[in-house]
């Protein structure tokens, strides 16, 4: 999956859907931090909210909730288990 990053240019067909729905755009884009988070996730690689928040110096909740909206926009697929100690830990990849 590339990630545009830099000021590149943008297709053409992106462009026209994105004027047909303009609304739609921000479930797409993703912000500065959120590139960060998915680019700091090799591929193949399964990662939880506290690695991620390690990485990118983020506390565990506001990484967590980075994730989720990532996985919400369809960038990464996620997993949960259950923690010895209770609760449900996701874990993430990339799509």
């Amino acid at each position: 999956m590339q990630i545009c990053t830099k000021n590149e240019q943008i297709n053409a067909s992106l462009m026209g859907a994105a004027r047909v729905v303009p609304h739609q755009v921000g479930l797409i884009k993703l912000s500065k931090t959120q590139l960060k988070v998915l680019q700091s996730i090799m591929p193949g690689e399964k990662v939880t909210a506290e690695q991620i928040a390690e990485r990118c110096e983020l506390s565990s909740s506001w990484a967590s909730t980075l994730l989720k909206t990532v996985w919400e926009r369809g960038y990464l697929v996620r997993g949960g288990h259950i923690r010895i100690n209770g609760g449900l830990e996701f874990v993430y990849s990339l799509v």
